[in-house]
C-alpha cells in the first residue's frame, strides 16, 4: 500500500469519524466540558438560566476521539494486515465517497438539530 494512499484514507476517516463523535455527543448526551463565559470558568454541569457555550467541549470531545481512533487505524494500516494489493483504486475512491457522505450528514443532522431547539423553523 502506497503511502499516499494510506495519507488519504486516514484523512477521510479523521473526517467521517470527528462528524460521528461531535454528533455523538448529541445522540449519546455525553457531560462535556461548558464555557460560562459571564463568570470565566468551566464547568461539567449546566446551570440553568446562565448563557454557557457546550460547543467547546463538544469539538474538544469529538477532536480527541478521531484523533484516537484514527492513530489506531494508522497502527492498523501500518501493521501486517495491510499488504501490497489490499486496497485497489476502486476502494480507495469509495472510502472517500463514504466519507462525503457521513460528512455531510452528519452536517445536515447537526443544523436540523439547531435549528429545532432554538426555534428556527
Amino acid at each position: 500500500m502506497r503511502k499516499s494512499d494510506i495519507a488519504y484514507i486516514i484523512s477521510c476517516a479523521f473526517l467521517a469519524i470527528y462528524s460521528l463523535s461531535y454528533c455523538a455527543t448529541i445522540w449519546l448526551h455525553l457531560k462535556v466540558p461548558r464555557y460560562y463565559p459571564l463568570q470565566h470558568t468551566w464547568k461539567m454541569v449546566k446551570e440553568e438560566g446562565v448563557p454557557s457555550q457546550g460547543w467547546y467541549g463538544m469539538t474538544g470531545f469529538a477532536f480527541v476521539a478521531s484523533c484516537v481512533i484514527t492513530f489506531l487505524l494508522y497502527l492498523l494500516m501500518r501493521s501486517a494486515g495491510a499488504r501490497e494489493g489490499m486496497l485497489t483504486p476502486r476502494r480507495v475512491k469509495l472510502v472517500g465517497a463514504i466519507s462525503i457522505l457521513v460528512l455531510i450528514g452528519c452536517m445536515v443532522y447537526v443544523a436540523l438539530y439547531e435549528f429545532l431547539k432554538w426555534g428556527v423553523f
